[in-house]
């Protein structure tokens, strides 16, 4: 009885974890492979002769596009298609665009795939980690955030890492290997996510003051202003 007991608290106590990994599987596809992964590839586009230089420009512009789209988006569509079914096909749709990009069709194929990786990226990033925390007890909620958001510099070192040495069997095996490793990532989380009545926000009535809401609109700024400066130094 005693060891049933214990057994079943194991698998409760696994669930916050698993869903903590998805999370970070989510930032480390989305962003760190999808968007990071094509600043290291940008030289090799060029050099093969897919696209000029102002194209490869463009093709970044595409993607960072996206991401704002789907990132004020994320929340309409998961009202729509349900959280879990949209981090899901967010994924996959990642994956996809990877694979997609293997093929230099034309530059509005590589443009489209660019901007739709950008809107899964922005996606993933609004709701993986909200998702997940409102399912973790409280207590462990710093901790679980901080793991789930070393899910982008994971990507940005598997990007730096991994494209060098697939760039030796060429350009069109380096994108799909990329593809396969966030397939096989999205495989490893596609279980981990929190059911939706655990991730569901509170329902209690929001008492906003208006300090409080000057300084949320004082926080978006920051950050619009920080992506500006980054933008730039690309």
């Amino acid at each position: 009885m005693e060891r049933t007991f214990e057994a079943a608290s194991s698998r409760v106590a696994a669930g916050p974890v698993r869903a903590t990994i998805a999370a970070l599987c989510a930032n480390l596809v989305g962003i760190g492979i999808a968007r990071f992964g094509y600043t290291p590839l940008l030289p090799a586009v060029i050099a093969a002769g897919w696209f000029s230089p102002s194209a490869a420009a463009y093709l970044g512009a595409a993607n960072l596009a996206g991401y704002l789209a789907g990132a004020l988006g994320a929340r309409a569509i998961a009202a729509r298609l349900g959280v879990t079914a949209i981090l899901r096909l967010a994924m996959l749709l990642t994956s996809a665009s990877l694979f997609a990009c293997a093929f230099p069709v034309s530059f509005a194929w590589f443009f489209t795939w660019r901007f739709l990786s950008g809107g899964t990226g922005g996606i993933l990033m609004a709701l993986a980690a909200p998702t997940v925390i409102a399912a973790i007890p409280p207590g462990r909620r710093g901790i679980a955030g901080g793991v789930i958001f070393t899910g982008v510099g994971l990507g940005i070192a598997a990007s730096g890492t991994l494209i060098p040495l697939l760039m030796r069997w060429g350009l069109i095996e380096t994108w799909i290997g990329l593809g396969t490793l966030t397939l096989l990532l999205t495989v490893i989380c596609w279980n981990g996510w929190p059911a939706a009545s655990m991730s569901r926000p509170s329902s209690a009535p929001s008492q906003r003051t208006s300090a409080s809401t000057a300084a949320l609109w004082a926080l978006y700024l920051e950050y619009a202003l920080n992506a500006v400066g980054l933008v730039a130094l690309k």
